[in-house]
């Protein structure tokens, strides 16, 4: 059984559980997952099977949407509504308009540097920053980059208020809606969140456990689904035999286009997806042999 799906995780449980819930209902022990959604979210997660899991490191860099539910008024250590509260404000000079907002939504839009969220799974020293952050230890987590492609206020109705973001891995909503906050001049926290796509599997795909456990590996994909975002290179059985004894290939791929040094490759053999290849000097080389052939 190998293969990729995306799972629909409800709100309340760990990613952790969800591959324990598919472990169940698939009766498959090799099953993994990319992209961590936090207990307060639902939405996509993707779900890989047997040796599908060995591509889960290729995986994580796609982008993705979220709608997001944010409230004014208040903000919390864990910039969630599960956490504790820090600032509050019972009245303000004025509420902001939605065209106001919309504006401020707008100036996130491109590459920025993000302060990640305290109480999230980033490792310092070999701890999680959430551990970290439980046990009272200060700490202060340096800013990365990342981009927002767009950022659309939804609903609003103050203090509520509603956003779509499509943005770059390693974006944190959390800490998005804890900036825009900042740039309003209204403490704020978010208290929905949603993942409706990541790469090419989207929310109306997504696979709920019910569903799983009625049709089982019905639901899985070709293995090579999540690594929509690497180039695909097609190869003949001679240089399929060369690349699975580590030799490294020099050949015309992609039409005129060269092999870019660093670049991961789709490769595809006469019996279809075998695994992943990897630029080095002009020429293509297996990566870690991941192949499947």
């Amino acid at each position: 059984m190998d293969g990729v799906f995306a799972f629909l995780k409800p709100p309340g449980i760990t990613s952790h559980d969800a591959v324990g819930i598919c472990r169940r209902l698939l009766h498959e022990k090799r099953i993994g997952h990319s992209g961590t959604l936090d207990p307060l979210a639902y939405g996509v997660l993707p779900i890989f099977v047997g040796r599908a899991t060995r591509l889960i490191e290729y995986t994580g860099h796609e982008t993705k949407t979220y709608v997001a539910e944010g409230q004014f008024g208040f903000s919390t250590d864990t910039e969630d509504s599960t956490g504790h509260i820090l600032t509050s404000v019972t009245s303000i000079d004025a509420e902001p308009t939605a065209q106001e907002l919309a504006h401020v939504l707008s100036t996130f839009i491109g590459e920025q540097m993000q302060r990640p969220s305290k109480y999230s799974a980033i490792k310092i020293n070999g701890k999680r920053a959430y551990e970290l952050a439980r046990a009272g230890e200060e700490f202060v987590l340096p800013e990365r980059p990342i981009t927002i492609y767009d950022c659309k206020l939804l609903a609003y109705k103050y203090p509520f208020f509603t956003i779509r973001v499509h943005c770059s891995s390693g974006t944190y909503i959390r800490a998005l809606i804890r900036d825009i906050a900042n740039a309003v001049g209204i403490p704020a926290t978010m208290t929905q969140l949603a993942r409706t796509q990541v790469g090419t599997m989207r929310i109306a795909d997504a696979v709920t456990a019910e569903e799983l456990a009625v049709s089982g590996e019905a639901f899985l994909q070709p293995v090579d689904t999540a690594l929509q975002h690497m180039p695909a290179v097609r190869l003949s059985e001679k240089e399929r035999l060369a690349l699975l004894q580590g030799k490294q290939l020099r050949l015309p791929l992609l039409a005129a286009d060269e092999v870019v040094s660093g670049q991961l490759y789709r490769a595809y053999g006469e019996r279809g997806f075998m695994g992943i290849a990897k630029g080095i000097d002009g020429a293509l080389k297996a990566e870690k042999n991941i192949f499947l052939e």
